[in-house]
């Protein structure tokens, strides 16, 4: 009884291998497919800082501007 329940727990086991790469390989596909590398993302986050930047040093500028005229 022992050897036929480690025969089929060892095809279960080869199973959820299986199962398990073939899950690897579509998200592995995916990824290459739908999401941007870091070096494509790069421009558009030097893009978006400058702008955040811009933005914060524009509202200390008029913080500071309203602090000093009164």
């Amino acid at each position: 009884m022992a050897v036929k329940n480690n025969r089929t727990g060892i095809a279960l086991i080869a199973k959820d291998i299986s199962y398990i790469k073939e899950e690897v390989t579509e998200i592995k596909a995916k990824m290459e497919k739908d999401y941007v590398t870091r070096h494509e993302f790069e421009p558009i986050q030097k893009i978006v800082y400058g702008l955040v930047a811009l933005i914060l040093v524009s509202v200390i500028g008029a913080v500071i501007a309203m602090v000093l005229r009164t």
